[in-house]
């Protein structure tokens, strides 16, 4: 199975004027070898870098998430107190007014 590649007409020309070059960089193996493992360690130098970049983002989320569960509950409370609070006060204001409701 052959491997095609598409290129545009200028590419081809310079193809074309480095073929030299290019097939003795093909017949150097130690020279792909080592380029190989330093295209392989850059893509996961930047893969690692994106990873913990999404992991940090998680973090923040996360800690933005825990946050506003804690405002919530707070938030929770403070109206079942206001709440339980006007329940007691609207009952005193019926006691005052001779037990209508």
């Amino acid at each position: 199975m052959a491997l095609r590649i598409k290129v545009s007409s200028e590419e081809l020309d310079e193809i074309r004027k480095r073929k030299g070059e290019i097939e003795a960089r093909f017949m150097d193996m130690e020279g792909l070898e080592r380029t190989l493992k330093a295209l392989r360690l850059r893509f996961l130098r930047e893969r690692k870098e994106r990873l913990e970049k999404k992991l940090s983002e998680m973090e923040n989320h996360y800690r933005e998430l825990v946050e506003f569960e804690e405002k919530a509950e707070k938030d929770r409370d403070f109206m079942l107190n206001l709440r339980m609070e006007l329940s007691l006060e609207n009952r005193e204001l019926r006691k005052r007014l001779g037990g209508r409701k």
